[in-house]
């Protein structure tokens, strides 16, 4: 017993040093690791996943992911059982039918997902304006990661039976359901990609809802690729064992990444400095992890872990109440709005009227950056404009305004007939002549080509 009881205890400790280790990289800053490899996957699957284009670095990520999806403890032992029963609902048909046809409904479930994402991607970026938005979304993510991590339950992603019928239409309803019902190890993430996907996906359009479509089907494609292997080639899986309790913990952290993401979008919109977003980030996983492991161990790990996330619920309401009352996090510029703002090289205007004198005094054009500070796309652009030498120096040659989303003259500009894309999300860019005309505007923070000939181009 008591040497059990060791072990556990070591068990405890180790996990406890692996979690302090994970958020302890996340929270360096991306400034002190700029150009080092951790900072650039972090853009990488951030932006790859919620952007608006589509490279071949998001492929892959998305179809790992389902690939590794597939290998959870609660989904890899499925496999077998329901290659058994395709096989014989197809025996007289062409053996790569029925498999097929499985694989093609799994699939169909997943790219559904995406076209939901893809028409949802405008109304979602309006409510992730508000900071108290993206603190909800991260406890909710941070709850999937611990249900990816089989820490809790969470009823709405049990398995149900469902009858099917017969021939290929039933097969391929039979592998709808298996998308829809795979496993509490599945939705969990899936739920936390289709967030990012949503968050991206800017102003609604074909393109848009083809592409978050498409990156929900190669989800599915990875999902379901183990399956197809075994049904159609007659492949064996290796055995169960402890390595798949390590592909639930990769899959576990990249949910919990995500939930980071949000909490740093929400803590951003109020204004709390990035290192302080880090470290808070940290001392919240810390409470909880002592909190865990301090409650009787003659608990199972569910009770547990419930239980630590009541208690950790309350002290951190407690201090947040605190905080808020005594004015730790005050109103977004509060002290008011500045007259310039320096950014590397480049200096940009913060009030309006001064950046449009300055154009018309000068005869350049205006370069409009509506920016927030939760956007990750327009902390990417931000980037751009310093490390693009070509778009940098476009920048120069034009008189720069920014206007940030809790600027008091941002609703003016959102009421203008010509930006209403300020209505579906950020970021949006516009170039200005001298005389104030429209000669330019896009959501799309990568269009840098475009933006530099247009600022290059004489009037």
């Amino acid at each position: 017993m008591r040497s059990q009881q060791q072990k556990n205890s070591k068990n405890r400790f180790l996990i406890l040093g692996f979690l302090s280790f994970f958020l302890t990289s996340l929270s360096l800053s991306a400034e002190e690791f700029s150009g080092a490899w951790f900072g650039e996957i972090q853009r990488s699957v951030s932006s790859g996943v919620s952007g608006g284009v589509f490279e071949w670095t998001t492929g892959f990520v998305l179809i790992a992911g389902g690939v590794l999806a597939s290998l959870l403890p609660c989904v890899y032992p499925l496999y077998p059982i329901t290659v058994g029963i395709v096989r014989a609902r197809g025996e007289g048909s062409p053996k790569i039918l029925h498999p097929a046809v499985y694989y093609l409904g799994l699939v169909a479930v997943y790219w559904c997902f995406g076209l939901i994402a893809g028409f949802s991607g405008g109304a979602f970026n309006v409510i992730l304006r508000y900071p108290f938005t993206n603190l909800a979304l991260s406890v909710l993510i941070f709850l999937l990661a611990l249900a990816s991590l089989d820490l809790i339950h969470l009823p709405f992603f049990q398995s149900k039976e469902v009858n099917i019928g017969q021939g290929c239409k039933g097969t391929f309803l039979l592998g709808m359901v298996a998308g829809l019902l795979s496993s509490p190890c599945v939705g969990p993430v899936v739920v936390a990609i289709l967030l990012q996907i949503t968050a991206g996906s800017g102003a609604i359009s074909i393109g848009s809802i083809l592409l978050a479509s498409f990156k929900m089907f190669l989800f599915g494609v990875g999902l379901g690729f183990p399956f197809l292997m075994i049904g159609v080639f007659g492949l064996s899986l290796p055995k169960s064992g402890k390595w798949m309790r390590w592909i639930q913990w990769v899959l576990g952290l990249f949910v919990l990444y995500f939930s980071y993401t949000y909490f740093q979008k929400a803590l951003s919109g109020w204004s709390v400095p990035e290192r302080s977003i880090s470290l808070a980030a940290f001392g919240i996983l810390i409470l909880l992890v002592c909190l865990y492991f301090f409650l009787p161990e003659d608990w199972d790990k569910y009770k547990r872990m419930k239980k630590t996330l009541f208690l950790g619920g309350v002290i951190l309401s407690a201090a947040g109440l605190v905080i808020l009352l005594s004015g730790g996090v005050g109103g977004v510029n509060a002290s008011g709005v500045s007259e310039t703002e320096t950014k590397g090289n480049l200096t940009w205007f913060r009030i309006p009227q001064k950046a449009y004198a300055e154009g018309k005094d000068t005869d350049k054009k205006v370069f409009i950056d509506f920016y927030a500070d939760w956007c990750t796309n327009c902390k990417a652009f931000e980037e751009l404009t310093l490390s693009d030498s070509s778009l940098n120096e476009a920048l120069q040659s034009a008189v720069l305004l920014k206007i940030k989303e809790d600027d008091p003259i941002f609703a003016t500009y959102a009421r203008d007939p010509r930006f209403e894309e300020l209505k579906i999300g950020l970021p949006f860019f516009v170039i200005l002549d001298s005389e104030g005309n429209l000669l330019y505007k896009n959501t799309d923070y990568q269009d840098t080509k475009t933006m530099i000939e247009t600022l290059k181009n004489q009037p």
